[in-house]
């Protein structure tokens, strides 16, 4: 390494977070490798929008942001990818995704003047609520926080009152009264936090989703090139870890759940349940629409075949 440096890192997620552990670990092995010449300062729960950080470290007031996939779509209709109702259910679904997309969100991000580090993954979405939901009818009469526009369009399609918000504005609002249920997957920190107010999860698997850290590019690409390698070894051991952690951090999130008394539901009843796979397919159908024939085509990559989806 040359000359020391230091960056700023943002999250509106908690550090206890799958995501939020992965910042962490970042500065960690980053100061490690560079014995301590290049540290990270990472801000968590910021009030932040992920499209509020994006822009923040294109401008440079923060070097490294973290970036949930969906809340990104507004920017670019390829970020709805990682989060697409249905598609991804399990982590070597997902990973499969990823791996096929991958390049895309590169190129994308270069264009946007950030570099993308490494991508973590959330443990699935599932459906957390006051009080148990019996049928449809009852989903009806439930105001539900959900994470971008695609799924809330799929919450309202099965007849839902949705209501798209980031999980601290969601949690807020749960503590006044304003919100019956959240679309989350609630994860470590977030978990315990929706537990509070949620009495009931149901392990929908709505999708497995992603998050993206982010580098301001021309930071990135003024750092010597030593530092540069030290930075993408870094993002890569981190990426590496998270993925692996996945499953036994599901397993993990059902346990802490259960202890604090929340009940977990495997599934929905079976007509809400269709219900939602329906609309899922519905938006996805119209994303492809209006998205461009190369992003379009990633989801034809992912299933060789059209009857996969």
């Amino acid at each position: 390494m040359q000359s020391a440096i230091h960056l700023n890192a943002a999250s509106a997620y908690p550090e206890g977070t799958l995501p939020g552990i992965g910042l962490s670990r970042f500065a960690k092995g980053l100061r490690e490798l560079s014995c301590s010449k290049a540290t990270v300062e990472c801000r968590h729960d910021l009030p932040l929008r992920a499209t509020a950080i994006l822009d923040a470290v294109r401008r440079g007031e923060f070097q490294i942001g973290e970036l949930y996939c969906g809340a990104l779509s507004t920017v670019d209709r390829l970020f709805q990818i990682g989060s697409m109702p249905f598609q991804s259910s399990t982590r070597a679904s997902a990973m499969q995704l990823l791996a096929v997309a991958r390049p895309h969100y590169e190129q994308t991000f270069d264009t946007l003047g950030v570099r993308l580090l490494y991508v973590s993954p959330w443990p699935p979405t599932g459906l957390w609520t006051r009080e148990p939901v019996h049928s449809k009818a009852e989903f009806k009469r439930l105001r539900i926080s959900t994470y971008d526009d695609m799924s809330a369009d799929v919450v309202r399609s099965a007849g839902g009152q949705a209501v798209q918000m980031p999980i601290g504005e969601a949690l807020s609002r749960l503590h006044d009264g304003q919100l019956d249920g959240v679309l989350s997957s609630g994860d470590g920190a977030a978990g315990r936090r929706l537990g509070k107010y949620l009495r009931c999860f149901y392990d929908i698997k709505y999708a497995t989703p992603i998050s993206y850290a982010v580098m301001n590019a021309e930071l990135y690409r003024g750092l010597a090139v030593d530092q540069r390698r030290l930075v993408d070894q870094a993002a890569q051991a981190v990426e590496r870890s998270l993925w692996c952690d996945l499953d036994g951090r599901i397993r993990q999130n059902h346990s802490h759940m259960m202890a604090a008394g929340v009940q977990v539901f495997s599934e929905l009843d079976a007509k809400l349940t269709q219900a939602l796979w329906e609309g899922g397919h519905k938006a996805i159908n119209q994303w492809e629409q209006g998205a461009c024939d190369q992003t379009a085509s990633i989801l034809g990559e992912y299933f060789p075949s059209p009857q996969g989806r």
